[in-house]
């Protein structure tokens, strides 16, 4: 380096900024460590003892069950649903025994029963209003499944924490049958 570049006062600010930068670097990720760790070891509150932490939402396993046949009552862990909030995951059955996840739902309005139901139900899809809706491809809000062909798995939560947990899941999960909320696997080609 020459002489004349050695004595530019860039130069003489460099390894100060570049020890700056790397001090904020560091504060930045121990602070977002401490808040992760806070996080995570935050037991539900004794005020609530329904709450649940960050920890036990990502460790716990879903369940899924049967929710019976077309015109027989709903079982009783479906009907325990009313009033209450959270999320829930459909997976269907395949021909050749195999699964598939093919929907993350999800209500924070203490509607859950009816959320999850709504998919068991017959529609009339008939009407021109759902014409191009939902991104076409017979993806509108009366897809149904047959009751026989799937089992459902659902996750009781506090309604400001479903919706999170929603996105979480479908990031993780893929679901064949949710549109919005898919991660992205590459860029699309610009057409031009």
């Amino acid at each position: 380096m020459s002489e004349h570049a050695e004595s530019h006062p860039l130069w003489q600010l460099l390894p100060i900024l570049v020890a700056g930068g790397a001090v904020a670097l560091l504060g930045y990720q121990l602070g977002r460590a401490a808040s992760r760790a806070r996080l995570l070891r935050t037991p539900a509150t004794r005020s609530d003892p329904k709450a649940v932490s960050l920890r036990e939402l990502r460790n716990a396993g879903l369940t899924y069950r049967p929710i019976g046949d077309t015109g027989t009552p709903y079982p009783e862990w479906v009907r325990a649903l009313k009033g209450k909030s959270g999320i829930y995951v459909i997976r269907e059955l395949k021909r050749d025994g195999s699964s598939e996840i093919v929907y993350v739902g999800e209500s924070h309005s203490g509607r859950l029963y009816n959320t999850l139901t709504r998919h068991f139900q017959s529609w009339r899809r008939s009407k021109k209003f759902w014409t191009g809706q939902y991104g076409g491809q017979g993806h509108d809000p009366g897809l149904t499944y047959s009751r026989n062909r799937v089992t459902v798995a659902v996750r009781v939560l506090p309604p400001e924490r479903a919706l999170n947990e929603e996105a979480r899941l479908i990031a993780r999960l893929r679901p064949r049958d949710n549109l919005l909320g898919q991660p992205a696997d590459e860029l699309e080609e610009a057409p031009f």
